[in-house]
């Protein structure tokens, strides 16, 4: 009886693990507006490519561009997140004094195995939408190569390693497992 319960037993945990070692083919996204608190900042839900292009277009970026201005909170910004290969892409957008649009996009994507870091983050400053929306097809194709070779055209923000957003990004994805 013993062995059979310790089977049982054995089988439930290993089930319990099965789905969330497998990936989620779906992408999510979500938005950040100037006023807003980061920290509470829900996906609006799984999107497709021309979903997020739309969303895009929609986005009152010089709008929200000021308003970030006017609160310095943070920054106006569209993520999308692809949780089959746990990367992220991001843009913001920002005016400068003479009120010309510009943008950051950052690429986020897994730390190799054995460092400290669960993710990369690469932002780079772009001054036209087009390129950014080509990055985007790019992202959502999956094109890893031409992706990083797009963006290494592109001038260089900042490389950072992202420690604090893991955990966080670890909870908002088993909500669509």
């Amino acid at each position: 009886m013993r062995i059979a319960t310790f089977f049982l037993l054995f089988l439930g945990l290993f089930s319990c693990g099965i789905p969330a070692n497998h990936p989620v083919d779906v992408f999510i996204w979500d938005q950040l507006c100037a006023h807003e608190d980061p920290d509470h900042v829900e996906p609006a839900g799984k999107c497709d490519l021309d979903g997020f292009l739309a969303e895009m277009e929609r986005f009152p970026w010089h709008e929200q561009a000021h308003e970030a201005l006017k609160f310095r909170k943070n920054s106006p910004t569209l993520s999308v997140t692809d949780l089959k290969t746990d990367r992220s892409f991001f843009i913001s957008s920002a005016v400068d004094n003479n009120d010309r649009l510009g943008y950051f996009i950052g690429y986020i994507y897994p730390g190799e195995q054995g460092t400290r870091a669960p993710r990369y983050v690469n932002m780079y400053e772009i001054e036209q939408m087009e390129a950014i929306r080509e990055m985007v097809v790019l992202f959502f194709r999956r094109d890893e190569v031409a992706l990083k070779r797009l963006l290494g055209k592109q001038p260089k923000y900042m490389d950072t390693r992202d420690n604090v957003g893991w955990k966080k990004y670890l909870k908002m994805k088993q909500k669509f497992m």
